[in-house]
């Protein structure tokens, strides 16, 4: 379990290297002391356009406006290679929130519910990870 935390935090300093700047509401140096982090892979299906992952890519920053969320990264495997490194997925989202409790209110919120239904056909694979503290 340890290892499956220190490889995401690892990844989430990736990402905070290369990321997309998402504007956020709220205190977000002051609600970083032990956000919940929501963690997901996405698999590309084979005929995906890249103007599709482009779209999802933008949508994808709506979640931001979600309340409790604190930050939103998202990207691409970093350009970065050690054995252990996993970079066979095409696009993750690491998504900071203030606590579990905003973490359930997500997980039900519309606009959360519409980016599953207009882009879920476009994956071949999902993978979601949680830490919580």
């Amino acid at each position: 379990m340890r290892v499956i935390k220190l490889c995401v935090i690892m990844f989430i300093i990736s990402l905070m290297a290369c990321q997309s700047e998402v504007k956020v509401s709220g205190t977000f140096e002051s609600s970083v002391e032990s956000p919940f982090i929501h963690t997901v892979y996405f698999w590309f299906k084979e005929d995906v356009t890249h103007l599709e992952v482009k779209q999802f890519a933008e949508a994808s920053k709506s979640l931001a406006k979600i309340e409790g969320v604190l930050k939103v990264y998202d990207g691409t495997p970093a350009a970065t290679d050690r054995p252990s490194l996993e970079k066979s997925y095409d696009y993750a989202l690491v998504v900071l929130m203030k606590d579990i409790i905003a973490h359930d209110a997500y997980q039900q919120d519309p606009i959360h519910l519409k980016l599953l239904s207009t882009y879920s056909s476009m994956f071949d694979r999902i993978l979601v990870t949680d830490i919580d503290k």
